[in-house]
């Protein structure tokens, strides 16, 4: 998906998901910047143990459905709202951590990814993220 960084650029969402994200209610749409993490991470050419690297830019996007993060020119994480694999921590007013379990978010997917963001919505994604889990019906 590197490709498509030159296309849309590292911070905008292709225009097919956004507009997918809208038709389900977007709730917010924001700018990020921050870290990502992989550990155990493997794919069919790749394995890593542990590895670091910068989100110079990018976006979260959480509509009544999913939450997409999108950053690198590719998307790190789709999961539906509530979504067990993934949990979301404020860490302060515009700073919140991201855990994900790749095994159970993903089909292919094996290892964990923490990812530090920060971005002036953090309280509102973890307060909707959070009541989605416990309230999963309240979204659909």
């Amino acid at each position: 998906m590197k490709w498509m960084s030159r296309i849309f650029g590292a911070k905008e969402l292709p225009p097919q998901l956004r507009s997918d994200l809208d038709a389900e209610g977007m709730v917010v749409f924001a700018p990020i910047s921050g870290s990502l993490a992989r550990r155990n991470y493997r794919t069919a050419l790749h394995y890593s143990s542990a590895s670091w690297t910068n989100i110079d830019g990018g976006t979260i996007a959480l509509s009544r459905r999913r939450l997409v993060i999108w950053g690198n020119g590719e998307s790190l994480v789709e999961v539906p709202l509530g979504h067990p694999a993934l949990t979301v921590d404020l860490r302060g007013p515009e700073q919140m951590l991201v855990e994900v379990d790749l095994g159970a978010a993903t089909p292919t997917g094996t290892g964990w990814m923490t990812l530090l963001l920060r971005t002036l919505h953090g309280p509102r994604i973890a307060q909707v993220y959070g009541d989605a889990g416990n309230h999963w019906t309240a979204f659909r």
